[in-house]
């Protein structure tokens, strides 16, 4: 039979069961427990194992309460399969020490309509690798890392049958200055707590009952336990036993846990003193192959179950695509033939048309290069017939000047207007029936002037147009031309439509006093203007001397003159 090592250490000593295992089968063949000093328990163990030749086997190691967090988990009611992605979730968002590379592991203690409920534990991985360190310097390889109470109640539940039964059950597991407390009810662990307890032998015993009715307390355990297990032998417990009883009302019965597995002769006479220490290490030794389920394992936490295809299935799921890829190649081969073919034929025939490519080629780089200097100014005419369409009426503004400039860098076109108004009113209706989509208009300054000239507000506008402003009109004139042609011409042109093409220059000279337009072709970033404006009646100093209103005729004619 395989021979298999328990382990277990804290500050004071290091406590090891070594047993061949089989099954339910399992012989003690030694036990022992050897204090520390300094804490080495890395020269201790390699030398117990150095000595007795067990190099080489497994190692089965128990964790007490202190090297592990510990929580009950409320749980939906949800398959078991889905549990361990449940529990981590609850374990890394409630338990101080369980990051993501945290190892968790639980068991369930009741299950119901309502939910289930868990103990859930988790250990840090520094902690697991200092473990896994120990046992690899002793020659050892680590099979299970479990959690030490545990380890003894699953002990109890799978070997001392006859003491299963309904009611609560109290297992106390008494170590050099610690207590672990289990509280087993209806054949399932419900609390688990390890508390800190006097060296003293007689302080000892009152402080373990106090903290086993704590414990009972806090488990919602109600009257008196059915029975109360204190492992060890009842020569060395005996003052335990009694005042456990008294405190109680209930029977407190002594375990030995080498009373529950096979020892050999040798072992038998050399037991330990204090054998119920030994009771963790006998429950892995007795549950590692029987009922790992009991146990809390960290080295091998439970995962969620995957399913394991079947031949068939695999063989289906990798031979239909694999045959449906050869297919598919060898459908592809043969349109890869055929479009082959047409390709060498349409490369003669673009080979026959490389001339005429060529030719287009140039002839679209030229009139990219004739657009580029056209999209850099605005057909201004146009613009000028536009905005003069939208002015207010003559009485109410007068326009000075127009300034029209292109910037080639960035292709913004820019018309200035200068003028005067009637009302600050009169000046904000002006820039809101300009601006549009192509047109941004910003006022770079209105003021009125002292005096008593009709046109008292003085006014500078700037009317922005993007870089694509000119180009799409442009194109959309040539679309509109061409549409034009190609419809047959069934009526004689309107003169009043010829004559309006031909007036946008004549309405805006309506409102100039003096224009004078500039021929000369737009500079990068230069305005020209087109038309000079004529003394400003607000600023002359002939003017202001006298500032009379215009004449009634004077008004008249220019608001005529604006209005055609």
């Amino acid at each position: 039979m395989p021979k298999k090592l328990a382990i277990d250490w804290d500050e004071a000593e290091l406590r090891i069961v070594v047993g061949n295992c089989s099954g339910t089968q399992v012989t003690v063949t030694h036990a022992a427990v050897l204090p520390l000093e300094s804490t080495d328990v890395f020269k201790t163990l390699r030398t117990f194992v150095s000595e007795q030749g067990l190099e080489k086997n497994e190692a089965l190691v128990a964790i007490g309460r202190g090297k592990a967090e510990l929580r009950e988990l409320q749980l939906p009611p949800v398959p078991d399969e889905e549990l361990p992605d449940i529990v981590r979730f609850q374990a890394i968002r409630n338990f101080a020490s369980a990051g993501d590379s945290a190892s968790i592991d639980y068991l369930i203690t009741s299950r119901s309509e309502q939910g289930v409920k868990a103990i859930a534990a988790a250990v840090a991985p520094d902690k697991l690798a200092e473990i896994k360190e120990v046992c690899s310097d002793a020659e050892l390889q680590v099979k299970r890392i479990a959690l030490r109470p545990l380890a003894a109640a699953a002990l109890f539940l799978s070997r001392a049958k006859r003491n299963v039964g309904e009611g609560d059950t109290v297992l106390v597991d008494l170590l050099n200055d610690d207590a672990e407390i289990i509280v087993v009810r209806d054949g399932n662990v419900i609390f688990v707590r390890t508390v800190r307890i006097a060296a003293s032998e007689t302080a000892r015993p009152r402080a373990l009952v106090g903290e086993l009715r704590r414990s009972l307390m806090a488990c919602g355990a109600s009257g008196t336990p059915k029975q109360v297990v204190l492992w060890g032998r009842e020569s060395v417990h005996k003052r335990e036993v009694d005042q456990l009883a008294e405190a109680t009302g209930a029977p407190v019965e002594m375990v030995n846990p080498f009373d529950l597995v096979d020892v050999d002769r040798k072992t038998a006479d050399r037991l330990p003193e204090h054998v119920g220490r030994l009771a963790p290490l006998v429950g892995l030794l007795a549950c590692d192959e029987v009922c790992p389920e009991r146990l809390i394992d960290f080295l091998n936490p439970r995962q969620r179950l995957e399913e394991k295809p079947s031949r068939w299935r695999t063989a289906a799921i990798i031979g239909i695509p694999v045959a449906a890829a050869l297919l598919m190649g060898y459908l592809g081969y043969r349109q890869l033939r055929s479009l082959d073919s047409e390709i060498e034929q349409l490369s003669q025939a673009n080979a026959g048309m490389k001339e005429q490519v060529d030719a287009a080629i140039r002839s679209v780089a030229r009139t990219e290069k004739v657009d580029e200097f056209l999209d850099a100014d605005a057909n201004w005419l146009d613009e000028l017939q536009k905005i003069a369409a939208k002015l207010p009426p003559s009485h109410e503004v007068m326009l000075k000047s127009v300034v029209a400039s292109s910037d080639l860098r960035t292709g913004v076109s820019t018309v200035t207007l200068t003028g005067s108004a009637s009302d600050q009113s009169v000046i904000e209706k002006l820039e809101e029936a300009i601006r549009d989509d192509d047109h941004s208009v910003v006022g770079e300054g209105a003021s009125e002037q002292e005096g008593r000239n009709a046109y008292r507000w003085v006014f500078t506008e700037k009317i922005s147009m993007p870089p694509d402003y000119a180009h799409r009109l442009r194109y959309e004139g040539i679309q509109a031309a061409n549409e034009k042609q190609e419809l047959p011409s069934t009526e004689d042109p309107n003169p009043a439509e010829e004559a309006a093409e031909t007036a946008p220059a004549e309405s805006i000279d309506s409102v100039m006093p003096s224009p004078e337009v500039s021929s000369e072709p737009p500079t990068e970033a230069a305005s020209e203007p087109l038309m000079e404006p004529a003394t400003d009646p607000a600023t002359d100093p002939a003017t202001e001397a006298s500032s009379e209103t215009p004449s009634e005729t004077e008004s008249e004619s220019v608001s005529e003159e604006v209005q055609a």
